[in-house]
């Protein structure tokens, strides 16, 4: 421990080299550098704070240089008015103005100056959108197309330069700019289809911004912005008269779709990256205003059906491909796979209902779902079958089935024409039942079980609908008389309740196993239409037949679970 001084001399000189320390200290606070090494740990220096300072020089320098980069732009307005020279080279210089004072703004970011640049660059797109719309309006120098073209460039040059320039503030004025001057310009020429075509480059264009630069709120009001613009050319085409072409519809939506998918496709494929909230919300709209509106024009105009159908199906065909050839199963790719294969069988099915009609498209459709069918029994992917039921359904719905169905429980049957196509939808329902692919998993019911669940639904309530239709027309025949509402609702519980009774004994490991979970389910249903329909149609001797049969079904059904799960 230091001793204390001994005397004033000793004294003096401690009192000086502590004046020396605090010296050193100041010293070193106002050079903001790091205290003499060697001092004891209660003398550091609190680190400082660097406070965000605001350049008010610099800002107010940009500032005053853009109100005389106005006063010019005013200038040269001046000068046409007043017929220094026409209005065709007015309006071209003040275009060029505009776009040097954008070039300016570039070579400003190049040199670190941000502020000048922002200010540059938002200038020149104060000057540049209202004249576009003056020479549109006022001067009539542009029609709906032409316009439309200069207002792309002059937008896309602004955004170039916004991301060259790492400039997020000039890419959010030029993309609200440009919505903006696009909006005023299609409303007042009352013309959609060419704008339509900008906002979907724009919509575009902030998507790549969006993966470049990572701006990625810039992308959802120009998504549905593009999105907007073709649903409103798909809207003037539909319209009677039309007011736009089927040509100019179909471009639109073109455009749209290759547009977005293929910018979706390059990041997800060829970059490797995985889809995001964006990419499938911008999916689905796009399948619905673009795909949607085609198939709709399509059938309003009764042509060009046959095409868009062969090239949605090719569609399907390469999201097939691409989903299950290229995408890994894995936990980190399995957003990609199951994007891809989605558009995979929405693609399929529309180009199937928008090419064919008909018997032809239920048959296409059948053998669309046998062909997943076959292929997820030798795979075991439990998507191809979720896809091979919902073209199953699909199929039933156009073939007649699913008339059948409704059948099974009250209404009318279908027409004798529609039988043999059902009855092929049908058999491939039964088929597939039966593969191993089909098995369900013994104990509880699991998620990869639903496919093989609802196409066993559709084998058993089909089975239902022809048994019921076989033994009608038979008592039909036998009584030569048509069947009265109670004896037929009687006829169809008993099909029913004799069908969960059929599915019980396959309550068993293996082949229809997952008919066999199915009995309950049926008893459900039956038990459902013995209240609503029996009830209120059946006299009194049918409606004890019903009960009857209904009451025998539970009995058995019962048993053979218990036998089952012994």
């Amino acid at each position: 421990m230091q001793q204390p001084p001994s005397s004033l001399v000793d004294q003096v000189q401690a009192l000086t080299e502590r004046l020396a320390v605090v010296e050193a200290r100041l010293s070193a606070l106002e050079a903001r550098r790091p205290a003499p090494a060697g001092e004891p740990a209660e003398y550091d220096i609190l680190p400082t704070v660097a406070v965000p300072r605001v350049d008010a020089l610099r800002l107010t320098t940009a500032l005053g240089r853009s109100f005389i980069v106005l006063g010019g732009a005013f200038l040269l307005r001046a000068l046409t008015d007043g017929g220094a020279w026409p209005p065709a080279a007015g309006v071209t210089l003040g275009l060029v103005y505009a776009l040097s004072w954008m070039m300016l703004s570039d070579r400003a970011a190049g040199t670190g100056d941000r502020v000048r640049a922002i200010f540059d660059g938002g200038t020149a797109l104060v000057i540049g959108f209202p004249l576009i719309a003056e020479a549109t309006f006022r001067f009539g120098l542009f029609t709906a197309e032409a316009a439309a073209v200069v207002l792309t460039a002059f937008t896309a040059v602004a955004l170039v330069v916004a991301h060259r320039a790492g400039l997020q503030t000039l890419a959010w004025m030029g993309t609200v700019g440009g919505m903006m001057t696009g909006l005023t310009l299609m409303v007042r020429l009352g013309v959609v289809a060419p704008y339509s075509i900008y906002f979907t480059a724009l919509g575009v264009g902030t998507l790549w911004l969006g993966y470049l630069r990572e701006w990625k709120l810039l992308r959802w009001p120009t998504g549905l912005l593009a999105a907007g613009g073709v649903l409103g050319v798909t809207s003037r085409a539909l319209s009677v008269p039309p007011v736009d072409s089927a040509l100019s519809a179909w471009a639109a939506q073109g455009l749209l779709v290759v547009g977005y998918f293929a910018s979706v496709a390059i990041r997800t494929l060829v970059r490797g990256r995985q889809v995001i909230v964006f990419e499938v919300a911008q999916t689905v709209l796009v399948l619905l205003v673009g795909v949607g509106g085609a198939v709709m024009v399509s059938r309003s105009m009764q042509a060009g059906g046959g095409t868009l159908g062969l090239v949605l199906a090719l569609l399907g065909a390469v999201a097939y491909l691409v989903s299950f050839r290229f995408m890994p199963r894995d936990a980190r790719g399995a957003l990609n796979f199951y994007f891809y294969s989605s558009l995979a069988i929405v693609f399929a099915l529309t180009g199937v209902e928008t090419a064919l009609g008909g018997a032809a498209r239920a048959l296409a459709l059948t053998g669309f779902a046998a062909m997943l069918a076959v292929a997820w029994s030798r795979t075991g992917r439990v998507t191809l079958g979720g896809h091979a039921a919902v073209a199953l359904a699909a199929a039933s719905a156009s073939g007649g089935l699913m008339a059948l169905f409704e059948s099974a429980f009250a209404g009318e049957f279908p027409v004798a024409a529609l039988l043999w196509t059902a009855g092929l939808t049908l058999a491939v329902a039964v088929l597939v039942s039966g593969s191993h692919a089909s098995e369900a998993h013994p104990g509880r019911l699991v998620a990869a079980d639903v496919p093989a669940l609802a196409i066993g639904l559709m084998a058993v309530i089909g089975t239902a609908a022809f048994l019921t239709l076989a033994v009608a027309r038979a008592l039909e025949a036998v009584s030569s008389a048509a069947m009265d509402p109670g004896t037929l609702a009687t006829v169809r519980t008993a099909v029913l309740s004799m069908m969960a009774v059929g599915a019980a004994l396959l309550d068993r490991p293996g082949r229809f196993s997952a008919i066999g979970r199915l009995a309950y389910p049926l008893l459900a249903l039956t038990g459902l239409k013995l209240a609503l329909v029996d009830l209120r149609a059946s006299s009194p001797a049918t409606l004890f037949v019903a009960l009857a049969c209904y009451g025998v079904a539970l009995v058995m059904v019962a048993r053979l679970r218990r036998v089952a799960a012994h």
